[in-house]
């Protein structure tokens, strides 16, 4: 501004100059000399100069972006990087725009360079285009329940896998992690409730084909959306009953190629580690509870204070087998690189991704390379090409136990079950309790290595045959390889101080085994779409074929040399032993959609589908699926227009349809033979055949039918959204086997016996601030979710050791007996109903349970159904902002409504060397310590122990509040960058660093039930990493 002053101030001058025309003839010569210096000073002062920047949505370039200076009418575009060029002059004004961002203006100035972030239009938030079933819908003509995680969501998250990067972003899908072992640390996916008895998992399509979600590259990822309802997912027909999840990949953009290089590194720690007791408390303990059945203490007070003091650490040790056994380094990265663009007639997209996770104990690790290569070709204006090509290679192992199957969870049972009373290694050799050395074990290399080998390949034609009339074709294909080498060393332990071999845990063992998956989709579209005056008509109709080959070969052999051998055909024949086997499946569908809407106000839409599975009978093997939806536009009413400068946009939507489920084997409804069965004929053992399962050919495909209403709405010219959701979804006809007599000499065959309900609210709510060069945006989402059986075909209830299935109860509730606190006399024992049946005599101390039936006696007709591990609500809130080149992610993510219980081994088991009791034991019952939290303490009795006798005195709420994810990053802005086409931006993340709940403080609320001991603890991770745009 203060150039402009000068300017004018300069032609001021210059027009009093000219007044010294009138002057002589000299005096004019130099008036004119002096009039043209200041003029050309004024010219010069205007002089054009070059002017370059990057335009981005905050975090991504934006190709295509309008750049024109104000009241000139000349300007560029920015490429496919986000950058431009053009020429201008200090103090002209640029306006820049974009097709769904908000126009911005700018003065030039001094700076030759400059980076702006255009603020999307979330106004028109319902305008945005969203994937449904078999093709793409604008979501404000969506009548259906979806929801959408854009790959903007999941940018520079420490990501191992799709699955649990899900958890609490969406409502009503609920995301359990139980496990933090590289490899095994999938979410399990719930869509509104659990659907079923049998399988309840969504049906997972990439890029149109049933495929698996935990081997993609997630910088691959350019949206997830998940169909929630009937009306958006019975298109999908028999696999639809608990939900779709469709993975669109990315393509490449019209334009300048442009690459993208993404990295993070970091790593990861325990989220809650056990509070162990010292040996010297462990081996008091030990000896109060022999103490406490009647039994003599094993330790005297001399050898305890010898565990307390450490003056013989040989044989009164103070073992930490946490800190000998967990030393992997837990370092996690992850590396991709992108390259896209196009012209015309061809676009593609070509990426490669390395992650690799080693886990918190030496042994473990994930490894996997990807690689993508998506390409769109236009043959002419009517026939369009597209081929995707997806390779994965994942590279798995584990250590293993040697003595308690070929996995990871019985070594990690053993380091549990050896107590601090054991040493480690004792003048060279090592210390071992009956369970043996967990970390000598760990350091022998006994290991489960897996090797996939996962190839995917569609190809799809785009033709219009007439105007507005497409058709489809599509052929997929998925192959699936999995290798997989099992190495059990033998292990030979010593006596410490004469050197004499003791116990051997062998015999050692190869075994390998091979699977080949291979999945063949065959596909037809043909959809058309015509408005005409008021009236928007589309209609779809299908055909798909899929045909599914499983084969799958076994060997091991034992009993070898030693342990440097470990090819099969090494060992001894003895000790041979193989297997195999081979099915197959197939799919025939035909499947129709119609949408209308009159004066893009009344929407209706409808679905139905023909499917078609082998895995029934004949006469069972067909059913019909279909649903209808409909909308209205509220907004679009002209009764509307005084509350439109309060709603942008408000639509209610209702719907109702029927899906299927036939996850249930793939042979259930014929007779089948198996061999390993003996025979005598002659005097003479021979093998022999047998049939083994029960079977029922009447059995027909599960049933689910949901109904439900929504609302969708925009506030405040987008600064505020909301939607909506009530649904009832019932389920029958549930495949499922039910208990049979053991005379029936057969396995239970599966029939149609049962029914659940799941119903619950859903809502999504965001809040969106733009002002200049800040930006805040706030999102939760939040569900309310109960679920319960309906019907067990007049059978039941179910108990299953610490859980129970029964009408009217949640699945899968827990299940035991009702806790009345702690006796505390043998007065009090008297007086209540007999307990001694319960796992050994009664004494003051233990837990009192609640006489339900009133018989006075406690048995197992007083248990009770005690909560459930399902949690009721779900919800999760985002919060981000960014100023300038600074920005900064908050992800809260929680569950209410969720009981479980801990174990006895990961309280802390009183089994001496077998046993590592933790501190909660510090506050136990006893005459002194009448009020204490916890009961007196056993050995061999179970009346107290909260897994052979299960009670609610163990279950605790296990509802928790998580940050799951943080970020702040921050874009390096720099002339030298910017010139070169560069775009760079750094950042620290961090995952599930924070949990809140009232669970006990040591176990993560997550953790499997029971608090399993057999399981990889919950991981947290911190890291940091760069997006590098070029």
């Amino acid at each position: 501004m203060n150039d402009v002053i000068k300017l004018n101030t300069q032609y001021k001058t210059i027009a009093m100059n000219l007044k010294l025309l009138a002057f002589p003839a000299p005096q004019k010569a130099f008036s004119l000399l002096l009039a043209f210096l200041f003029l050309a000073a004024g010219v010069f002062a205007q002089a054009d100069f070059t002017l370059t920047g990057k335009i981005t949505d905050g975090e991504t370039p934006l190709a295509n972006v309008s750049v024109q200076i104000k009241g000139v009418g000349s300007g560029t575009t920015t490429n496919e990087k986000g950058v431009f060029s053009i020429s201008v002059v200090k103090g002209q004004v640029l306006v820049f725009t974009y097709v769904g961002y908000e126009t911005h203006e700018a003065v030039v100035g001094d700076q030759r360079n400059i980076n702006l972030s255009l603020t999307r239009t979330e106004g028109n938030i319902l305008d945005d285009v969203v994937v449904v079933g078999y093709g793409t819908a604008k979501k404000v003509n969506l009548t259906g329940s979806v929801a959408t995680v854009s790959s903007k969501e999941l940018k520079g998250r420490p990501i191992s896998n799709l699955s649990s990067a899900l958890q609490g972003t969406m409502p009503g899908v609920t995301v359990t992690v139980d496990n933090g072992q590289p490899g095994n640390d999938q979410g399990n996916i719930l869509i509104r409730g659990i659907g079923t008895l049998g399988n309840s998992n969504p049906m997972i399509l990439v890029d149109g084909v049933v495929s698996s979600m935990n081997d993609i590259n997630p910088n691959d990822i350019e949206s997830i959306t998940v169909l929630k309802d009937a009306a958006s997912a019975s298109i999908y027909g028999s696999r639809a009953a608990n939900g779709v999840i469709l993975i669109v990949t990315k393509t490449g953009k019209k334009g300048e190629t442009v690459a993208h290089y993404n990295m993070d590194i970091g790593k990861q720690a325990m989220t809650m580690t056990p509070d162990f007791v010292d040996s010297w408390q462990a081996s008091t303990l030990y000896n109060e509870s022999l103490v406490n059945e009647g039994k003599s203490p094993k330790y005297s007070d001399a050898e305890i204070q010898k565990f307390k003091d450490g003056s013989d650490p040989e044989r009164y040790p103070n073992t930490d087998w946490y800190d000998l056994f967990w030393k992997g380094n837990g370092l996690q990265q992850n590396h991709s690189l992108d390259v896209s663009g196009g012209g015309e007639k061809m676009r593609s997209y070509l990426s490669v991704g390395y992650f690799s996770q080693n886990g918190i104990v030496e042994g473990s690790y994930l490894k996997r390379y990807n690689t993508r290569f998506n390409t769109e070709y236009k043959i002419n204006s009517r026939i369009k090409l597209t081929g995707n090509i997806a390779y994965s290679n994942q590279e798995f192992r584990e250590p293993v136990s040697n003595i308690h199957g070929l996995n990871f969870a019985q070594l990690v049972g053993t380091l549990h079950q050896t107590g601090r009373v054991v040493p480690y290694m004792i003048n060279g050799y090592y210390g071992y309790s009956d369970e043996g050395n967990p970390v000598a074990v760990l350091k022998g290399g006994s290991n489960n290595l897996n090797k996939m080998h996962r190839l995917s390949a569609i190809f799809q034609a785009d033709i219009e045959i007439l105007k507005d009339l497409h058709v489809k074709p599509m052929i997929g294909y998925t192959g699936n390889i999995i290798q997989a080498k099992s190495r059990i060393n033998d292990l030979q332990y010593y006596d410490p101080f004469t050197g004499n071999p003791t116990i051997w845990e062998g015999p050692n063992i190869v075994a390998a085994n091979s699977s080949f998956t291979d999945n063949l989709t065959l596909q037809a579209l043909i959809d058309y779409n015509k408005t005409f005056g008021d009236h928007a008509f589309t209609a779809l109709g299908g055909y798909s074929r899929e045909h599914n080959k499983y084969d799958y070969l076994f060997g091991s052999r034992r009993g070898y040399l030693n342990n440097a051998l470990d090819q099969l055909d090494g060992g001894p024949l003895t000790g041979l032993q193989n297997s195999g086997n081979a099915s197959e499946y197939a799919l025939e569908s035909v499947f129709g959609r119609i949408n209308y809407s009159f004066k893009n106000r009344y929407l209706l839409e409808g679905n139905i589908r023909y499917d078609g599975s082998s895995r029934f009978a004949p006469e069972n093997r067909w059913a019909t699926f279909p649903s209808v939806s409909a909308g209205w536009r509220i907004s679009e009413e002209s009764f509307f227009e005084p509350l439109k400068h309060i709603f942008s946009e408000l639509k209610i939507r209702g719907s109702w349809g029927m899906l299927g489920n036939q996850n249930i084997g793939d042979y259930p409804y014929q007779a089948t033979i198996a061999t390993g069965f003996n025979y005598i004929f002659g005097g003479a053992i021979v093998d022999g055949i047998a049939p083994r399962k029960g079977v029922n050919a009447n059995i027909k495909w599960e049933s689910t039918t949901t109904k439900g209403i929504g609302l969708d709405a925009v506030l405040l010219n987008g600064m505020v959204t909301f939607t909506g959701d009530y649904f009832i979804r019932n389920t029958s006809d549930i495949l499922l086997s039910l208990p049979v007599a053991s005379t029936f000499g057969l396995s239970a065959p599966v029939i149609n016996a049962g029914s659940v309900q799941n119903k619950g609210v859903e809502f999504i709510a965001g809040y969106h601030l733009r002002k200049r060069d800040f930006s805040f945006d706030a999102n939760a989402n939040f569900s309310i979710i109960k679920n319960k059986i309906t019907s067990l075909a007049g059978t039941g209830p179910f108990p299953n050791g610490s859980t129970i299935q029964g009408v009217g109860l949640p699945i899968n509730s827990l299940y035991g007996w009702v806790a009345e606190g702690l006796f505390q006399s043998q007065d009090d024992i008297d007086k209540h109903a007999a307990q001694n049946g319960m796992g050994g005599p009664v004494a003051p101390g233990d837990i009192k349970y609640k006489d339900v039936n009133d018989d006075k006696v406690i048995d197992g007709d007083d248990r009770q159904p005690l909560g459930s591990y399902f949690p009721e609500v779900t919800y999760g809130v985002s919060l981000s902002a960014r100023y300038k080149g600074f920005d900064a992610t908050l992800f809260l993510q929680g569950a209410g409504g969720v009981k479980s219980f801990v174990s006895g081994r990961i309280l802390g088991s009183l089994y001496d060397k077998n046993g590592q009791p933790t501190s909660i034991w510090l506050d136990r019952w006893t005459p002194d310590n009448p009020d204490a939290s916890f009961p007196r303490v056993w050995n061999s009795n179970s009346q107290n122990d909260p897994s052979l006798t299960p009670s609610s005195f163990w279950v605790r709420n296990a509802s928790y509040l998580r940050l799951k994810n943080v970020q702040v990053g921050y874009t390096v802005t720099s002339r030298m960058l910017s010139n070169a086409g560069i775009g760079l931006r750094v950042f620290w993340t961090a995952k599930d660093i924070l949990t809140f709940t009232n669970f006990y403080k040591w176990v993560d609320p997550e953790a499997p039930l029971g608090g399993n001991s057999y399981t990889y603890p919950m991981v947290k991770i911190n890291s940091i990493g760069v997006n590098l745009t070029f």
